[in-house]
């Protein structure tokens, strides 16, 4: 009888570490989710908004402020503004490249806008106004053709609008 159970112990292991190690990719946080947990890592301060974001949560979608497309689950709308985010925004902001819209006004951001934001071409709505942003406008954002709305107003910027933005054909607020 020993010899038996001797025999089925071996495969019992495997299974349960299979079953384990799928278990474990199945609460996986997506590439959005993390890329969102990397945004939340580059603010110090907020009025507490964004500390239900959490890496152990496989799904970003219910997070306040952000919303997703209902079949691919990924993310199209990160809307934070008004409160008291300070930071810099992180370059993986960019890594978020199917969103729709980004508002992140009236807060406290510093430091310079991230070229990586040039990656989110479907980006049809950035409104950055109201923080402490400084630097050049990044060229990069003359790759989203998308672009209906840019308000950059109200912050510490330097320099001449890109060229680039010039070919923002869809552009009706600047």
């Amino acid at each position: 009888m020993s010899s038996l159970f001797g025999n089925f112990q071996w495969p019992l292991l495997q299974c349960i570490l299979l079953l384990c190690t799928l278990a474990k990719e199945i609460r996986t946080l997506s590439p959005d989710g993390q890329a969102l947990v990397n945004f939340r890592t580059a603010i110090l301060s907020s009025d507490g908004v964004i500390q239900q974001w959490r890496p152990e949560d496989p799904d970003p979608c219910g997070w306040k402020g952000v919303k997703c497309d209902p079949k691919s689950k990924r993310v199209i709308s990160l809307s934070l503004p008004g409160h008291k985010l300070s930071g810099s925004i992180s370059p993986d902001i960019g890594k978020l490249d199917q969103l729709q819209f980004l508002a992140l006004h009236d807060n406290n951001f510093y430091g310079t806008i991230p070229s990586d934001i040039g990656n989110c071409t479907y980006l049809g709505s950035l409104f950055l106004q109201g923080n402490y942003l400084s630097g050049l406008i990044p060229s990069e954002l003359g790759n989203i053709s998308e672009l209906e709305n840019l308000d950059l107003s109200s912050n510490s910027l330097s320099g001449s609008i890109p060229p680039s933005l010039g070919k923002l054909n869809k552009l009706v607020l600047l």
